[in-house]
């Protein structure tokens, strides 16, 4: 038996023995493939994970530095705020009667920081025309309403929007049906606007016009008064329909570069006496009369020569970076205790009119506009 199974047996170990022979001769080849392979492919996984680390550390430290850009600019912001306060208080103790274009507060200033610069921009807003003074409870919402219609006519836009803000303001106008009709419907707001950018709810109120508008409207409460001492040309034009902007040059070269020291002053110049006093006799005299042309007679109270509200606008610059912050503030009349209204840290330029006469204006020129803005949530107080 053995002798007989001999030639199988090796026949079996060559078989064994060229099969193993074949696999050593081809197995280094492969494995050496697949090995480059294996190395490649982990090398590019590798390299994609590498990218998008340092892409994402990348953006990381961009957004930390503007968190920190913020933060820094917020916290000049503040120290601006401190700063303006205690400026106007110091106005105030100065001469609490007068308000004019030659104080301190109404020039552009400019503060270096490290690094960069922090500039401010202090505007009187009651030398604008008060969107409120359309609102009903208004005494005299008649004449305002009209002035108004001159100031947008001035701009050369539509008065109609005179009578539509009119409306939007008031409940008894019933317009929702107008609005509700709108691609995106909304309702009016029957109430007194709290920001000038208000306005835009307004129908036939675009962009454009808005930005006409801007450096010439504000919205402070019902009573506020008209400071004929930095009042721009534009705005001392709309007061009457009889007047033009050389009228209105004509009352700024009057009032020179330090105001009126009293609004008898004002109410006695001869551009002025037509509209102070009524004609008793006349009832075409009282502006609610339904003549279509009746005498204008102006209310001394809707005007003054000092002023409790002013608008500051701010730029904080850090290096390439640019924060802005809009603040409403209000200076008692009696005792000259300030208090912020809002804080609007969206805002990107400071409302500066266009003027013609370098009286009307402490900062003759258009607004400024800013680059990489950080802006934020507007923040009332």
């Amino acid at each position: 038996m053995m002798i007989n199974n001999t030639p199988i047996k090796n026949s079996f170990d060559n078989s064994s023995s060229n099969s193993l022979s074949h696999k050593r001769s081809i197995n280094p080849q492969k494995q050496q493939g697949l090995a480059l392979i294996s190395v490649l492919l982990i090398f590019a996984i590798v390299s994609v994970l590498a990218t998008a680390m340092i892409e994402r550390q990348s953006l990381d430290i961009q957004r930390s530095g503007n968190l920190q850009a913020l933060q820094q600019a917020r916290a000049y912001s503040s120290g601006i705020e401190y700063a303006v306060r205690a400026g106007l208080r110091l106005d105030f103790d100065n001469n609490a009667e007068i308000d004019n274009l030659s104080e301190d507060w109404a020039s552009p200033l400019t503060y270096p920081l490290d690094p960069g610069t922090a500039e401010i921009q202090i505007i009187d807003a009651q030398s604008r025309f008060n969107l409120n003074s359309l609102h009903k409870s208004a005494s005299n919402r008649a004449a305002q309403n009209q002035r108004f219609k001159n100031l947008l006519a001035e701009l050369g836009i539509d008065p109609i929007i005179a009578d539509n803000t009119q409306q939007f303001m008031d409940e008894d106008s019933m317009v929702d049906n107008d609005y509700l009709a709108e691609e995106v419907p909304y309702r009016a707001s029957y109430a007194l606007f709290k920001h000038s950018s208000e306005l835009l709810l307004v129908k036939e109120v675009d962009a454009d016009i808005y930005r006409k508008l801007k450096p010439y409207i504000s919205t402070l409460p019902v009573n506020a008064t008209l400071n004929v001492n930095t009042a721009s040309d534009k705005v001392l034009a709309s007061l009457s329909s009889t007047w033009s902007l050389s009228d209105a040059d004509t009352v700024i070269n009057s009032r020179g570069e330090k105001g009126f020291n009293s609004l008898e002053e004002f109410w006695s110049l001869a551009e002025v006496q037509p509209f102070t006093e009524a004609d008793k006799n006349d009832p075409s005299s009282n502006n609610g009369s339904a003549n279509q042309n009746p005498k204008e007679v102006w209310d001394k109270a809707d005007f003054s020569v000092n002023s409790q509200y002013f608008e500051v606008f701010a730029r904080v610059t850090l290096a390439d970076r640019i924060a802005t912050v809009e603040m409403l503030m209000h200076r008692d009349l009696q005792s000259g205790d300030m208090r912020t209204y809002y804080r609007d840290y969206s805002r990107t330029e400071a409302r500066l009119p266009v003027v013609s006469n370098a009286n009307s204006s402490a900062n003759n020129g258009v607004d400024n506009s800013s680059g990489n803005n950080i802006s934020g949530n507007n923040n009332t107080e």
